[in-house]
């Protein structure tokens, strides 16, 4: 069963990683590397209201690919010259990598930290979701595709321009909504039955 979320089961900070509504009865703690990447998105982008970081076992396993995301797949087309990429710099604990961190997204959502994992942020929360889910998707495809040991087939350049045009497009937050309601049905509907 959902557990209804509160406004007392935030944890909230401040830009500088300071909690700021820490009651008695809370023993909470900031992640210091989590807050510098996701605090660098929203300090320069202040229009993306959500990041979400992983270090899924692909995510990784891309992250330490030379050649980064290749466009192999529907799913990678989504972010065909509409990814970036982050050199690894050790645990982000440093907050002066918060400034290389903005300047390597650039005008992105997506971008993949070398050697670390996924990063993606977005306008809502059904947005950032979605970034998520294709990124992830793509790079487990990739993943898979290369452990087969066959030569990859890529898509032309221009069919994979057009793809991303489709995918990129703009004013399809509806899409996003649709997409994100839909899996919190599926979560919900994943209860057990009662007879079981």
């Amino acid at each position: 069963m959902f557990h209804e979320m509160r406004a007392s089961d935030l944890l909230r900070i401040d830009l500088d990683g300071n909690i700021v509504n820490q009651d008695a009865s809370q023993s909470r703690m900031v992640n210091a590397a989590g807050f510098c990447i996701h605090s660098a998105i929203h300090m320069a982008r202040p229009e993306l209201m959500c990041v979400i970081h992983t270090h899924t076992a692909a995510g990784m396993a891309v992250s330490a690919q030379k050649g980064g995301l290749l466009p192999i797949s529907q799913h990678s087309l989504k972010f065909y010259n509409a990814l970036s990429y982050h050199g690894y710099e050790g645990i982000a604990l440093d907050l002066d990598e918060r400034e290389r961190l903005v300047r390597d997204m650039g005008d992105n959502k997506a971008m993949i930290l070398r050697n670390h994992g996924l990063l993606v942020a977005g306008r809502t929360i059904p947005e950032a979701f979605n970034q998520i889910y294709y990124l992830e998707r793509a790079c487990q495809a990739q993943i898979m595709a290369m452990a087969g040991g066959s030569d990859l087939v890529f898509p032309p350049e221009e069919v994979r321009l057009h793809t991303a045009a489709q995918l990129q497009r703009e004013g399809v937050l509806e899409h996003y909504e649709m997409a994100w309601q839909a899996s919190l049905r599926l979560i919900e509907n994943d209860k057990p039955d009662y007879r079981s």
